[in-house]
């Protein structure tokens, strides 16, 4: 089985914006992706920050806010750039997702 990227996938998650299609970017107004759909790349669920964090398609590290009912603020999302208060923890958190990524991505015997 080959793997396929996230941004490569189409959503499986019936958001009425992307369903159905690739989902390339992650604030665009009307999203209602979930962490869980086919087009979400790997996740971070930040549960003590209220939110969750992701790499995008270049490996940059994003958030997305948590709201009620265990929805996210799409709208919301964006990339934490270097004067975010998260912005030293983002690098080490970016860095272990990535590693994980690599290690998902390396085929097994």
């Amino acid at each position: 089985m080959t793997h396929t990227p996230p941004w490569r996938r189409v959503c499986d998650c019936r958001c009425i914006f992307h369903y159905r299609l690739p989902r390339t970017t992650y604030n665009e107004p009307g999203c209602a992706c979930t962490i869980t759909c086919a087009t979400q790349p790997l996740t971070l669920l930040a549960h003590q920050q209220g939110r969750a964090l992701f790499l995008d398609q270049g490996g940059d590290l994003w958030h997305v806010p948590a709201m009620a009912n265990g929805t996210w603020d799409w709208d919301n999302a964006t990339k934490i750039n270097t004067r975010a208060d998260v912005h030293d923890a983002g690098l080490v958190i970016e860095h272990l997702l990535r590693q994980a990524a690599n290690v998902l991505d390396t085929p097994t015997d």
